[in-house]
């Protein structure tokens, strides 16, 4: 049976358009005597957007879905991303979830991964696990039932002692870190330095440690 998507459902994006429809900047027409394309319809654009996200097909395919070319949808994601609507969007989605749920802070856990990134771009650089490819490595915090509470993306090359200081700081700006007692975070995060930011914050770190390989001794 086909599993619906749920993200893209009417009764689930219908509210979140309405919300995301209050954060747009105004737009200024720079063509006042109408000789100009109609600018295409922004629920539109954001529907497209909202299918990139949640099918992970290219900008491509989704424009031909919604109806928007490829070049219109980029234009409005980085307009509306200037405006800083997605930043806004995410931390109202937040305080939305936590006043109708409740988000479980005392413990949460830190993990990251590895991503590729064919094209390359700013941002990126040297894939650890991808020789000769460059990539991105994100760091992400979520709540004891799984919600993603935190996030940052950084070069592929990035120490992860330094996504977890950033982690830990988008954290405290929520407000959340006074909350937390407890992280838990696997052992590729076993190092000194990843531990100092938990030290100086208070909060329990549990870090699976690295197996330490001790050499046999030589008989004979």
């Amino acid at each position: 049976m086909e599993v619906p998507m749920l993200a893209l459902d009417p009764r689930v994006f219908a509210p979140v358009w309405e919300t995301v429809e209050s954060l747009l900047p105004p737009v200024i027409d720079r063509h006042p005597l109408g000789c100009h394309r109609p600018r295409v319809d922004a629920r539109q654009c954001f529907f497209g957007i909202a299918a990139r996200l949640v099918t992970g097909s290219s900008w491509e395919t989704v424009g031909r879905l919604v109806g928007v070319s490829e070049s219109t949808l980029l234009r409005r994601r980085n307009e509306w991303q200037r405006a800083g609507v997605f930043s806004q969007l995410v931390e109202l989605a937040l305080s939305a979830y936590d006043q109708m749920i409740g988000l479980q802070l005392d413990e949460i856990a830190i993990d990251g991964s590895v991503h590729k990134a064919p094209m390359g771009g700013e941002g990126t650089g040297p894939s650890p696990v991808d020789r000769g490819k460059r990539g991105w490595k994100w760091s992400m915090a979520s709540d004891a039932a799984g919600i993603p509470i935190a996030w940052t993306p950084a070069a592929a090359n990035t120490p992860d002692a330094q996504l977890v200081e950033d982690t830990l700081a988008i954290l405290d700006a929520r407000g959340f870190e006074v909350e937390i007692e407890t992280a838990h975070l696997d052992r590729g995060h076993d190092s000194v330095a990843t531990r100092d930011p938990f030290t100086e914050t208070g909060i329990d770190a549990h870090i699976v440690h690295r197996a330490r390989h001790v050499r046999a001794p030589k008989h004979g």
